[in-house]
């Protein structure tokens, strides 16, 4: 059997040929899409890594030595106990002194009688109940109930209402005890009130924030008119600094309120409000024991803030260095309480009803496999 050849191959050849080079472009563009998606998802790894940032780079040298979920797993229960503990420290110290002084506590209660007694004797009890519960974890509901009722009761009972800076601080510990107890119990059983208890606990907490953040504005805004140059500088000076810590309290404020970055901020603001607490009142360094009698540092103890009562002028009160240390000493754990309860936000996250709900404080550390 004979194969006619047509007499167009040549025209076939180059129709083949032309095919052929269009394959290979085909292939080349593929190839070029490939490497072009293989670059941009290299970069967006890349920027993925950039944006960890220190806080990775930590916790991946922490996880060569040792397995970081492990030690979350380990430690996580102990630093819980701990936020706890500092939470109701004030509560703690409060009912231990108020054993120890309870005649001079009901002549501090502004109540006539038996009144006093009584009253003082159900904050004791109360304080007691609740501190107990809470560090065992044991019928939260009321242990929570107690101490708030009890926050909000003290103020009054003392007369100190006027006194803003207590006045605040207190209202930052009830927002912390709020949010322990959206988590303890509300969580536990699933109700539907949780979220909005803690959003309420979220709102409070940054209240102290915005009492300093107020003194800084007044601060900033009364400058005294001065001819003299190193003065005026020095007022200068000071007004920006006061403008730069207004600003950046209203802000971190701003933020805890709104559930932005409320971890973070709330972990920041934590440890720089401990480290005004053991600056402002170091009571611990302001006793000592000597040849069998307490001695007090009378040069160095400030008198805190407290209110008195309208009919009587500062001029005519006179503190013994009990007094004075006993305020200084009140002040710490209540400035301790105030940083467990934003150690809390820090913890639990600023829930349900937030911008950021999902914000991760601590980036996910995955192990090298080999």
């Amino acid at each position: 059997m004979s194969i006619t050849v047509p007499k167009n191959h040549s025209a076939i050849a180059a129709v083949g040929n032309v095919a052929c080079t269009d394959i290979e472009d085909d292939d080349i563009e593929m190839h070029l899409l490939i490497a072009d998606n293989d670059d941009l998802k290299q970069k967006s790894g890349a920027k993925k890594k950039s944006e960890e940032g220190l806080v990775q780079r930590l916790l991946l040298r922490i996880d060569e030595r040792s397995n970081v979920k492990v030690l979350m797993r380990m430690w996580g229960p102990r630093l819980e106990f701990v936020v706890r503990l500092m939470l109701v420290a004030t509560f703690l110290d409060d009912s231990l002194h108020t054993v120890a002084h309870f005649s001079e506590h009901t002549k501090q209660i502004k109540l006539v009688g038996v009144v006093a007694p009584i009253a003082l004797g159900i904050g004791l009890l109360a304080q007691f109940f609740g501190v107990i519960c809470l560090l065992m974890r044991f019928q939260s509901d009321y242990a929570t109930i107690a101490l708030i009722c009890w926050m909000i009761t003290q103020p009054v009972l003392y007369g100190q209402l006027s006194n803003f800076e207590f006045v605040a601080e207190s209202l930052s510990v009830i927002g912390g005890l709020l949010m322990l107890r959206a988590h303890l119990v509300f969580k536990q059983t699933n109700h539907g009130c949780g979220k909005h208890t803690q959003l309420l606990g979220r709102l409070l907490l940054p209240t102290m924030y915005l009492y300093y953040a107020g003194l800084f504005f007044f601060s900033a805004s009364s400058l005294d008119e001065t001819s003299d140059l190193v003065v005026y500088v020095s007022s200068l000076s000071m007004f920006f600094v006061n403008t730069a810590m207004l600003l950046g309290l209203v802000i971190c404020s701003t933020l805890i309120a709104t559930g932005l970055k409320s971890r973070l901020v709330a972990f920041l603001l934590a440890l720089v409000n401990l480290g005004f607490v053991f600056y402002q009142h170091p009571f611990f360094r302001y006793i000592w024991r000597e040849d069998g009698e307490w001695k007090y540092d009378e040069d160095n103890m400030s008198m805190p803030g407290v209110a008195l009562p309208t009919d009587i002028s500062p001029s005519d009160v006179v503190f013994d260095p009990l007094q004075i240390y006993n305020l200084h000493r009140y002040y710490f754990f209540l400035g301790l309480s105030t940083s467990g309860a934003l150690l809390l936000l820090a913890q639990f996250g600023p829930g349900e009803i937030a911008i950021q709900e999902d914000e991760i404080l601590l980036p996910v550390v995955a192990r090298a496999q080999d």
